[in-house]
């Protein structure tokens, strides 16, 4: 380690890097794991990783290695700042993945003939001896004319973990050319400017598809920034307002348009002829929840012994092991507080929407069974088949969720069609048509599937 050349981190990037650990992970300097966590171990963990020609370090030092085995961050922290690094390492590389500096890796060490596990610091925080900040960790408020349109690019809108960075000499497929884009270094989201604005495009690894509501939205830099930390609703009703839209629409657009009739029936055509589905009354109570996973009360560890979320087994011991006495819901709430996209791992595409409660209204249908469409600003956006009496499925099923519903184990269209129902009261609506039989049923979902989206199979 003797010859290893740090070049000290920059006072503009440490001073961005402190403040993104505290708006993402915890405010600067924390207990955590029994380390304290101070700007300084921040600093010096970035100039340790930027000291490699890879930007990389393995986390731990093996025991009993000759001396020719490359150190790993642990021995380097113990050098520099003369602290232990076994016990420290674990919660600097998470604390630091958490606020999307760094991300876990794997190095192939040639003397000892095997992988080692890796931490390496991400592009856009890294620096040469003559680099300058880039555009891309700007601070707000800092630096040249157009600085203020920028500082949205410290944090993505969509994932909440990576970098927006300025991409020029490249042109997106199927999008008018412009002079550059904006890349996100975690979720691959793309946004091209629109004069002073800018518009999603595309986005290319998240899973979670709530990011559609706004894909070729085009909002200003604010507005972007607000989505980012969370307070973005205020901005986004104003950006609509300014657009002309429906007011109220806070959801993507439907692809099929309804028009009730004077009994408040819907006429939808299917399978060559029309069919009448007829209103439900739904009496709601209380308002909308978030964050309905919090409740979970089952261990981390228990959850992961399902074979369901084995494929998280391996992610959740490199970077969470410590949390698997944890309560699930506090283990998963942590991790949306500290904006860490990871949470939505556990969760179904529609686990982290707003819940409320309601009941059906009593009718001369509640004892049929049949076919249930969600309508919302006449607008079809779900079906849903009640294979028994649809007052049990409305109060039993979609009327109310529990904490475990969230998860990738539970029913995603029990989340959506609540979320739908209950984020939308005056808007939308539950409609019904009676079949009796299960094959009539089923082809009705399907019909009604390619009628809400044509070009799919």
């Amino acid at each position: 380690m003797s010859g290893t050349q740090f070049f000290p981190i920059s006072p503009e990037l440490f001073a961005h890097a402190c403040d993104t650990v505290s708006k993402r992970v915890s405010q600067l300097p924390f207990l955590r794991g029994g380390v304290h966590v101070t700007g300084e171990l921040v600093g010096v963990t970035m100039e340790c990783l930027n000291a490699e020609v890879t930007r990389a370090l393995a986390v731990s030092t093996p025991r009993d290695v000759p001396e020719s085995v490359a150190p790993g961050l642990d021995v380097c922290l113990e050098q520099r700042m003369g602290i232990p690094g076994k016990t420290t390492v674990p919660v600097i590389t998470e604390v630091l993945c958490s606020a999307g500096i760094t991300e876990m890796t794997e190095i192939i060490d040639r003397q000892l003939h095997r992988h080692r596990k890796a931490v390496r610091l991400l592009a856009p925080w890294t620096w040469h001896i003559a680099s300058t900040l880039a555009p891309s960790v700007r601070l707000g408020g800092a630096g040249t004319d157009g600085a203020s349109s920028l500082s949205w690019m410290d944090m993505c809108p969509i994932c909440r973990t990576g970098i927006l960075e300025r991409v020029v000499g490249k042109q997106l497929f199927g999008i008018p050319h412009t002079d550059f884009y904006i890349e996100c270094t975690h979720c691959g989201a793309k946004f091209i400017p629109v004069g002073p604005a800018f518009r999603l495009v595309s986005i290319a690894t998240i899973r979670d598809p709530l990011w559609k509501k706004h894909l070729d939205k085009t909002y200003p830099p604010e507005t972007w920034a607000a989505l980012a930390r969370g307070t973005g609703n205020s901005n986004l009703k104003e950006s609509r307002q300014a657009e002309k839209k429906p007011a109220g629409q806070a959801l993507p657009a439907a692809s099929v348009m309804l028009t009730p009739l004077k009994d408040g029936s819907l006429a939808v055509p299917l399978l060559g002829k029309t069919l009448y589905f007829r209103p439900i009354g739904l009496k709601f109570s209380g308002g909308v929840r978030d964050d309905a996973f919090s409740r979970i009360q089952k261990t981390l560890a228990d959850v992961l012994a399902e074979p369901v979320f084995a494929h998280l087994k391996e992610p959740v011991n490199a970077r969470y092991s410590r949390y698997l006495p944890m309560q699930t819901g506090l283990f998963l709430s942590q991790l949306k507080e500290r904006f860490d996209p990871f949470y939505r791992e556990f969760l179904n595409p529609y686990g982290d929407e707003k819940y409320g409660t309601f009941r059906a209204e009593n009718s001369g249908d509640m004892e049929k069974k049949g076919v249930l469409i969600v309508v919302v600003n006449r607008g079809l956006y779900h079906a849903a088949e009640s294979p028994g009496p649809v007052s049990a499925a409305i109060n039993n099923r979609f009327g109310r969720i529990g904490a475990e519903d969230c998860l990738i184990t539970g029913d995603p269209v029990r989340c959506r069609v609540n979320a739908l129902l209950c984020n939308n009261r005056k808007e939308a609506g539950l409609y019904f048509h009676s079949a009796d039989q299960e094959d009539e049923r089923l082809s009705l979902l399907h019909a009604i599937e390619h009628l809400m989206h044509p070009g799919e199979s």
